[in-house]
This record gives structure tokens, sequence and C-alpha cells, in this order.
């Protein structure tokens, strides 16, 4: 199948589901809905309420949000497989040598935007029950493959939505594998956590030729900043995690600083000024903790300058994910992948975090890994590309791992 595995792969990588805002999603959605139900699923979209879209999907300017879900059902209802996929893809932004949405194949690479990350994750998770199938043996159980949107921008119109609806639930999904980009080789077991915040500081406006009658937000900000380079990011960057995560700096917490905007004139001291973070935290870090290390500095600030004033605002908290290295769909995987590339696989925790959490923490489901073709390194970079045999390979190493889970 390989030639079907490559064309299929393309031709997602070929519709340019931009996230943010969210393009095409239903064109993209609708594409591999009818490859489900050409492959004998029964297939259901699962649109989220225009009314949940500014809270679900708040950068999305209101396009629909569509997931696609397809089941089929071999010998039982028991046990069930879910496979998942995202198919929104960052922007591709400029500088490439190939069109990123022509799904070029040259040297034995697929290229373009969300060839890696991750749609050739999803071609892979497709195209391994139909290889089953076509091999004439029967599953004992229920497959289910499901598409989503919105993972680029925190997912919670994709499986967070899917999770909430009961469509992905303890009790009723025995495993699954989701099907990102974390290389061939290795098994993902996780991931860090995250906090992403805003603090806001405050002023008063003046003209630039008397400042002192005013009060400079960015200064302010500034004392911030040397603050949390003196106190905080010393701190943090001690602490070292003794889980896999890869790679070997992302052992580390972090925080990093990524937006600054103020000011609106070149001669008018600004009044505002705001800074957006990204903080990253270990597995054996707290989301809540971690939250309180920065209101302490901000409170101290104010104390020593009593014109420091402030406005912090969470945007978005992940807490670490983990699940057990002796989980079936994990030993699996294992088994399968000594097999197919006749290596014993790498346990991994990702460095980012990903719609695993909503399985693990929100749906309490421990038989969930993440597993697929793409390469860690390309996701989202320029001139972004998966190797074809890794595809292959992958939809292989999946092909066998239903057949220890439901064969």
């Amino acid at each position: 199948m390989r030639d079907e595995i490559v064309k299929f792969t393309c031709d997602l990588v070929k519709i340019p589901t931009e996230n943010p805002p969210g393009k095409e999603y239903k064109k993209c959605a609708e594409f591999i809905g009818k490859k489900l139900e050409e492959f004998g699923y029964e297939v259901e979209y699962i649109n989220v309420p225009s009314d949940f879209l500014d809270k679900l999907a708040p950068e999305g300017k209101g396009l629909p949000r569509v997931n696609v879900l397809g089941r089929y059902k071999s010998m039982t209802d028991k046990p069930v497989i879910h496979f998942n996929g995202h198919f929104d893809v960052v922007p591709a932004g400029g500088g490439w040598s190939v069109d990123p949405y022509g799904g070029v194949v040259k040297n034995d690479k697929i290229y373009g935007r969300g060839s890696s990350d991750q749609k050739s994750g999803i071609a892979a998770q497709i195209f391994a029950v139909e290889a089953i199938k076509r091999a004439g043996v029967r599953l004992k159980g229920t497959v289910e493959q499901s598409a989503t949107v919105d993972e680029e921008t925190g997912g919670f119109a994709g499986v967070g939505y899917l999770v909430n609806k009961g469509y992905i639930a303890q009790g009723k999904t025995d495993y699954c594998i989701i099907t990102e980009c974390l290389n061939v080789n290795q098994i993902c077991i996780g991931h860090r956590g995250a906090i992403w915040f805003e603090v806001k500081t405050l002023g008063k406006k003046a003209h630039g030729c008397m400042p002192k009658r005013g009060i400079n937000a960015i200064e302010k900000m500034v004392k911030l900043l040397n603050k949390l380079d003196l106190e905080v990011r010393p701190n943090i960057e001690g602490r070292l995690t003794g889980y896999p995560v890869i790679p070997d700096e992302a052992r580390h917490p972090s925080l990093t600083p990524t937006i600054l905007n103020s000011g609106i004139k070149l001669n008018v001291v600004p009044d505002v000024c705001i800074a957006k973070f990204d903080r990253r935290l270990i597995p054996e870090e707290d989301v809540n903790v971690a939250l309180d290390e920065i209101k302490a500095i901000l409170s101290s600030l104010s104390v020593e300058d009593r014109d420091f004033n402030y406005e912090i605002k969470e945007i978005l908290r992940v807490e670490p994910t983990v699940i057990p290295t002796d989980a079936k769909v994990v030993r699996a995987l294992t088994n399968a992948i000594k097999l197919v590339l006749a290596e014993e696989p790498k346990l991994v925790l990702s460095p980012g975090f990903d719609d695993q959490r909503f399985i693990v923490q929100n749906a309490k489901i421990n038989e969930c890994a993440v597993y697929g073709p793409g390469i860690l390194t390309q996701a989202h970079v320029t001139d972004e590309y998966v190797l074809i045999q890794d595809i292959v390979d992958s939809t292989k190493i999946m092909a066998l791992t239903m057949m220890y889970l439901l064969g």
C-alpha cells in the first residue's frame, strides 16, 4: 500500500489547514471521512456549536470546528482501540524552497507543512487498520479513528471536546494511540506541563519631553524581567527531571518571555506594557506552585516600588502527564517496533504538550500512548518533511500493535 499511503499523505498536506485561525477544517474533515467510508467505517462529523467557539477556539475568528470520527466494528464490540491525529497545522510562513502546500515528493521524503506534524500520522493510523483487513485477519473489538482540530492552539475544540462529550471515555475506550511526531523508533509516554500567562504593567501617560510627569510602563516591565532573570530562572533551570524527556535540554524547566507590546507614539510615555510568558514544567512540578512563584515576584516588586502596578492573567495551564511504562499499549508498541525495526524502542516524554492530557487526565484512561511516523525536529520548521519509509514502518508497527491488542 506504499503508493496509496504516499498519495493520501500528500493530498492531506495539500489542504492548508492553518491554525490560527483554522482554515479549511470542513474540507479536510470530509476528505478524511470519505476515505474512512471507503474503508468500511461508520463516519460521524462532530461540529462544535457556534455558541462554544469563543470559549474553545478564541483565536479561530468564528470559523467552524469540525472533527471526524470513524468506527469499524469487527467480531465484537469490545475492546475498543481509538486512534487519533490532529489535522490542523501551524502557519507555513516564508522561506520555503518548495510549495508548503504542494505535497511535494523528493528524495524519498514528503515535503510540506504538516507532513511530519502530523498528517503522516493520520495516514499511518488509517492504513494500519486497512492492512489488517486486506490481509484477511479479523479483529476482535472495535477500531475508532478520529481526526481532530486545534491541537496547535490547545486542543479544546478537538480532542478536549470529544472527551467532554463522552466520545472517548473510561469504560468505553480501552486503548488509545495518538499519532504525533515523536520519531518512528520512540514511544511517548507523556509530556511536560506548561502555563502561559500575561503580565500587564500599568503606568501613566505623559509627554516624552516631560517624562517625570508620567510613569513609564516599559520601565516597570524591565524591572520585572530583570528580577525574573536574577531570581526565578536560575532557580527553576537548576531543577532536573528524572523522567526521559527529550531532548536533553528539555529535562529542565524553563521560563521564556515570548511577546512584548507597548507604546502608542514615539513621544508619549507608555501607560501600559504587556508581556506574555511561556513557562514549561517538568513532571515533578505543579502548575499552581509555578504560578505562585511568579506572583511572589510581582508582589515583592509592588512592595519595593509603590508605582509598580500590574495585572496578571492566566492564558493556558497544562499539568504534566505521564502514563505507566507497563501499560498494555506500551508493551504492544514495544513488541511491534522490535519486530519491524529490529531495535529496542526508547520510552520518552515530549518536551511540549499534546492532546494526550485530555485522555489521561480528563477521561482517566492510562492506556494512551503517543506514537507516530513524523520527525520531532521537523515540527513547525521551514521545509518540513517526513521520510516515506518512516510512514510505511510506523503503519506496519501500528498494524502489529492492533494484532497484539485486538488480534
